[in-house]
């Protein structure tokens, strides 16, 4: 229905003229992608205003199966100067979403051909956690993907704030979180179009190795990896006195690089390293394990 109304020409545009406004909102609530709704209001003058006088609306609708982790998402539009949580949108907050999510995405597909693609899983049962296959998928799984865009979104933000800003925003997080955004400062690819990162290090090698995957990363982000993980450090002492446990020492037989809490294979092995599951359980109460250790109940 869409290519024919952009290539309608003249009769299209007739016709969107004596259609009731309401059925107009109707088909722009129906679209599948906000990619959709720009075309649609490019094919007239009343169609671009019937999108401008309701983008509210229309985003509502549309938003949950275009705008993945949209909660997210809405948080990181505030940290790029847009409105507050709870505020209206305009037409201009909701293309820079989108083109959020577009990033995202291409992050995504990097992420699987150099990372995802080679995990490792010696010495566990692939079949137990990813449908029956036996070895972790070449693609993120739904709930990765999850965990990847949430985290992307966390740490772009991060990155954005000045330095003075991240220690209350850290601390807002639990220690499984704070584990989920130090893997993603890890990333061999710049965070969103601002971080400049230096060149590889051996830019001769060939397109597949390692060395060649390594872009390397700001000094910036290289600090905020150091404060993340001094604050899960502070949270283990404070609560189990003992040092934490880098989960980098289990990447070369169950993940690749330096990724491992991601994968979903690896949960249930996270969860013992947050909670120190070799401590009673009974000595933190619910409300303090929720706070400062392990939430199930996403957001998302």
């Amino acid at each position: 229905m869409l290519s024919s109304l952009v290539e309608g020409g003249g009769d299209q545009d007739v016709s969107m003229s004596i259609m009731p406004s309401e059925v107009v909102i109707t088909i722009f609530c129906q679209l599948p992608s906000f990619s959709d709704v720009f075309a649609f209001s490019a094919v007239c003058c009343r169609l671009r205003h019937l999108w401008l006088e309701n983008v509210n609306p229309i985003y509502n609708q549309i938003a949950p199966r275009s705008i993945p982790c949209e909660r997210a998402a809405r948080r990181f539009l505030v940290d790029q100067d847009g409105p507050g949580l709870g505020s209206p949108l305009s037409a201009k907050d909701v293309v820079r979403m989108a083109r959020n999510a577009s990033v995202i995405e291409k992050a995504i597909l990097q992420f699987e051909r150099e990372i995802v693609s080679r995990v490792r899983m010696d010495g566990l049962e692939a079949e137990d956690f990813y449908g029956g296959a036996r070895k972790h998928p070449p693609n993120l799984t739904c709930t990765e993907r999850t965990r990847f865009i949430r985290f992307y979104y966390s740490l772009w933000g991060l990155m954005r704030l000045d330095r003075s800003e991240w220690s209350s925003r850290l601390l807002a997080m639990t220690s499984q979180e704070l584990y989920y955004l130090l893997e993603m400062t890890k990333l061999t690819q710049s965070i969103g179009r601002e971080e400049i990162v230096p060149p590889p290090r051996y830019p001769d090698e060939p397109p597949n190795s390692v060395h060649s995957i390594n872009s390397g990363r700001s000094e910036k982000r290289i600090a905020l990896e150091g404060m993340i993980w001094r604050l899960i450090q502070l949270n283990s002492w404070d609560f189990f006195g003992r040092e934490a446990q880098d989960p980098c020492i289990y990447t070369k037989h169950e993940g690749f690089l330096w990724f491992v809490v991601l994968w979903d294979h690896w949960q249930p092995s996270l969860m013992d390293l947050v909670c120190h599951q070799s401590v009673s359980p009974r000595k933190l109460s619910p409300e303090v394990q929720k706070k400062y250790f392990w939430n199930d109940k996403w957001d998302e």
